[in-house]
């Protein structure tokens, strides 16, 4: 009898887990960078620009906001890829951190978010 392993391409197993959790990772601080610069103007009340930004403001507001989002939502798919194959691998444990790391990262979102849109 020939046995069928669920798997997606080479990320099959725990290394699947964690390697598409790695990747949301990166993709949440990429989101996080795009939002920081705002982020840290908005909390310290610095009405100049940063050192970085010579006088010039190198992305506009909506353009930044528009690329965090992409990073975002990178990360929560990939999550959701994680929680897919974890189920579809049997791997339960794999799948319960997807999820937990998934709610982690909807709040952090949602905080950073509202940070960026407090006065």
């Amino acid at each position: 009898m020939i046995t069928q392993e669920f798997s997606v391409g080479v990320l099959h197993g725990w290394r699947g887990v964690l390697l598409g959790l790695l990747a949301s990772l990166v993709f949440l601080v990429g989101g996080r960078q795009d939002l920081g610069p705002r982020l840290g103007m908005i909390n310290s009340k610095r009405t100049s620009p940063p050192r970085w930004a010579s006088g010039q403001q190198v992305v506009g507001p909506g353009l930044g906001m528009l690329s965090s989002a992409f990073w975002f939502l990178l990360a929560l798919a990939s999550t959701i890829s994680v929680i897919w194959l974890g189920v579809g691998a049997r791997i339960w444990l794999g799948a319960l951190l997807g999820v937990a790391v998934f709610c982690l990262e909807i709040w952090l979102i949602q905080r950073w978010w509202r940070r960026t849109r407090s006065p």
